[in-house]
């Protein structure tokens, strides 16, 4: 890397960590990957700890980003193309480095884990306020509806990777099928 700004840098341990999650992210691989050392991540982020959590912040903001870049501005015709859609986008090769990042913040949030707890919030208020605006014009309470969503939605991708997704489409169609 000819350049060391810390926007190429977070560019660089961001798609390492989509291809290899993040548990295992370490100063040595995130430097390999970036093309640096270690020393001058902690050079230009001051701490692993200050580095963890601008990685973070901007993994969130990639996905929160690609979201919205992924489907055309107007509301869906239904709630129940709106989770459709939103379940299909999710399961695509693009998304899917996202999900194994997801699931690893939430993992490590699960263990109290501050910075990731941080950016789980933000991923989920971010992903409610996408779906919110997804949901069909005339829906009332459109974020209370879109968090209620997004529960669903989280709990099929779930159900998925553990191998159970006919029972996560049911779960969708059954939840959403008076559309």
């Amino acid at each position: 890397m000819t350049s060391l700004d810390k926007a190429d840098l977070l560019l660089a341990m961001s798609a390492h960590v989509r291809g290899t999650g993040l548990a295992g992210a370490s100063l040595r691989p995130l430097a390999k990957a970036a093309g640096t050392s270690d020393r001058m991540l902690i050079y230009h982020f001051g701490s692993k700890a200050a580095l963890m959590a601008e990685l973070l912040d901007h993994l969130v903001t990639e996905i929160l980003s690609a979201m919205a870049a992924a489907l055309p501005p107007a509301p869906a015709p239904t709630e129940a193309a709106c989770a459709a859609e939103t379940v299909a986008l999710l399961q695509t090769p693009t998304f899917r480095p996202y999900l194994r990042v997801w699931l690893d913040i939430l993992s490590a949030a699960a263990r109290g884990d501050a910075d990731h707890g941080t950016a789980a919030r933000r991923l989920l208020a971010g992903q409610v306020d996408w779906i919110a605006t997804r949901l069909p014009e005339a829906t009332p309470r459109p974020k209370q509806r879109a968090a209620e969503m997004l529960t669903l939605v989280q709990g099929a991708l779930v159900m998925e990777v553990g191998g159970m997704s006919a029972a996560a489409q049911n779960a969708i169609t059954r939840s959403y099928a008076k559309g």
